[in-house]
């Protein structure tokens, strides 16, 4: 026997003790008895419950370098730690890939556990850290823990040299990657943006606040936009939003055909509501009510965060085409056979598309295209629904909202209490093409 065979048997030996002890010592469970948001029917038995609490670092905190993080789940007898990568030389797809970064974590008798976190492996920016916890009875938790990467690898940021496939042919008109200042006010007049939806109606459960005072809800940190929802020990309460149309009726409107987009991250909580969307300058009225002729609202992404009873346990979005004052369009009309020809809204499975990843998990790009004919949706480029244009979205011109509603004001469910009642949705960046 050669001496290379037998340093060869040497390894294969090492290697089986290795496999011995880590089989011993890992808990003997399937990876894929963790929830993954991609089957719905077999996580509906879920016993959702919230244990994980995260102590270091600090929920919505900056790190570099390596840190460890630590944490504690009672009552759970399994955990593990997952977060999105950019491309590697062993994973070069396009779209980044999931990594579970800690796939067996070892929680003492109170629960207690860590793990290595090398943010340097990680992409540079906003990047969510989850965390799952799995215990008997089909209990399990998934904590998102936010944070900001000074690190890693910059990668997928920032506007984009070339144009959207669906805005081919169309003129840039407006575009904001948030480098320079936020130029924003109550009112809009002045700035760029308005911190409130012009017409009136504060739909969210924690305020929409300005930029002044304790609560401003806006920042710029690296190259995003930070829109952070807060509740102070005193029970006051914020978060943001930015409308392209003012209280004067200036601002930034487009007319069809036109195409835009907006790119974003958003952490999954019971109560985070983070929304891109239209409307027709029907609903910019003196009066802050809708026009007698209506107006069209376009929500090319509605996501609602949270997992567990009273919440909505949804890893997809919801992109919807409301037509206010209006009697319904024909194709949108049930025929005979209980079928429209048309549907103005869909549940995406984000899930089974693209990158195969949630809202919560990385960014993604929302986009929507009006034309005279048609409305056609987009997430990442891929067209996930299309209908007729309404009639109002044909000759009105539209205006955008980019917002991090907490709750709803009828009272939806808010509970941020364990990530100490606050929570950031990042804005990359937002454009817009006009047609000719």
């Amino acid at each position: 026997m050669t001496a290379l065979r037998l340093e060869a048997l040497r390894w294969l030996g090492r290697i089986a003790c290795m496999w011995l002890l880590t089989a011993s010592t890992l808990p003997a469970f399937a990876q894929n008895d963790f929830y993954t948001g991609r089957n719905p029917s077999a996580e509906k038995s879920i016993n959702w419950v919230q244990c994980i609490s995260v102590s270091s670092p600090t929920y919505c905190s900056s790190i570099s370098g390596s840190v460890v993080v630590k944490f504690s789940a009672p009552g759970m007898t399994q955990a593990r730690a997952l977060c999105w990568q950019q491309p590697t030389n062993a994973d070069p797809g396009s779209w980044g890939h999931d990594v579970v970064v800690a796939p067996a974590i070892t929680l003492d008798a109170q629960g207690n556990g860590s793990f290595p976190f090398y943010a340097d492996q990680f992409p540079n920016g906003p990047i969510i850290v989850r965390i799952q916890a799995k215990g008997d009875g089909n209990k399990q938790d998934l904590c998102q823990l936010q944070l900001f990467n000074r690190g890693g690898v910059v990668w997928d940021q920032g506007l984009p040299i070339a144009p959207p496939a669906a805005a081919q042919g169309m003129k840039l008109t407006f575009a904001d990657d948030f480098k320079s200042p936020l130029s924003i006010n109550s009112n809009g007049i002045g700035a760029t943006y308005q911190s409130h939806k012009t017409g009136g109606g504060d739909f969210s459960g924690y305020p929409f606040s300005d930029n002044r005072g304790e609560m401003n809800p806006f920042s710029q940190i690296g190259n995003f936009l930070r829109i952070h929802a807060s509740k102070n020990a005193s029970g006051k309460s914020s978060t943001g939003l930015i409308s392209s149309a003012h209280e004067d009726g200036t601002g930034i409107f487009v007319k069809a055909p036109c195409y835009l987009e907006c790119r974003f991250l958003a952490q999954s909580a019971p109560g985070t509501w983070p929304a891109f969307w239209l409307l027709t300058d029907g609903c910019l009225s003196k009066d802050k009510s809708v026009s007698s002729e209506g107006c069209d609202e376009l929500d090319v992404i509605e996501a609602y965060g949270g997992m567990g009873q009273h919440n909505p346990n949804f890893a997809n979005y919801q992109v919807n085409s409301h037509f206010w004052n209006q009697p319904k369009p024909e194709w949108s009309v049930k025929g005979a056979d209980g079928k429209a020809h048309y549907k103005n809204h869909g549940d995406i499975p984000m899930m089974d598309l693209g990158s195969r990843s949630s809202w919560s998990t990385t960014f993604h790009t929302y986009g929507i295209k009006i034309t005279e004919t048609d409305t056609t949706y987009y997430l990442d480029n891929i067209e996930v629904l299309r209908h007729p244009s309404g009639k109002l979205s044909r000759s009105q011109a539209f205006w955008f909202l980019i917002n991090y509603a907490i709750g709803g004001a009828s009272g939806w469910h808010i509970d941020l209490e364990r990530y100490g009642n606050q929570s950031d949705m990042w804005v990359d960046y937002v454009r817009v093409y006009k047609g000719f």
